[in-house]
């Protein structure tokens, strides 16, 4: 029987040690999104130790034998939503839940962050697995976690190109604005990345 299993790096890391970790996290490869694999390869261990964000290493399991397939990253991020970008039904969402800054006029909103999400493409285990399918994982994690914690929303980041657009709102994403990248972003095309926020009935 063949199936999909997730597994928490911080869990990893425990069970495992770092090193057999690293070996691990150095198998991805994403020849898509240079950002995602140099995030997996040499940043997501630490992240994952001083809590600035949680990794879910994806595999896919047939028998004993386990192919490292993808990965997705979840983090808390405050983020600013105008008006002028939302329609008047996902505003009244926005009103709701947010809070008003009357200095900008913006909408403040706490939200989990899907940071990272990809799939592995070393050994043709890409195959394994759709965006589709890593994506929902990460949006049904959240789920669960605003089950316990409360909120509503969901936030992501993506470069702007059209076919990454398409595929997030096929998904029920809505962009609302863009971000100039930092300094330190550099793996990325273009200068600004596309916020988009979907709202959890």
């Amino acid at each position: 029987m063949s199936e999909f299993k997730q597994f928490n790096l911080s869990s990893i890391l425990t069970q495992l040690g770092e090193e057999r970790t690293k070996r691990i996290l150095s198998s991805f490869y994403c020849p898509l999104n240079k950002d995602v694999e140099e995030f997996c390869r040499s940043k997501a261990i630490e992240f994952s130790k001083r809590g600035f964000a949680q990794t879910y290493l994806i595999f896919w399991q047939e028998g004993i034998e386990k192919e490292f397939i993808g990965y997705y990253t979840i983090a808390m991020r405050h983020f600013t939503v105008c008006k002028k970008h939302l329609s008047n039904k996902m505003f009244s969402r926005v009103k709701q839940h947010g809070t008003y800054d009357n200095s900008t006029g913006e909408y403040i909103i706490s939200a989990p962050l899907i940071a990272q999400l990809s799939k592995n493409f070393a050994d043709g285990n890409d195959t394994l697995i759709s965006g589709s399918e890593i994506l929902q994982m990460a949006i049904e994690r959240i789920r669960k976690i605003q089950q316990e914690i409360g909120g509503k929303f969901l936030y992501l980041e993506c470069e702007e190109k059209e076919k990454l657009l398409t595929f997030y709102e096929k998904n029920n994403f809505v962009s609302f604005g863009k971000r100039k990248l930092d300094k330190d972003e550099t793996n990325l095309e273009g200068a600004c990345l596309i916020q988009l926020l979907q709202y959890q009935n």
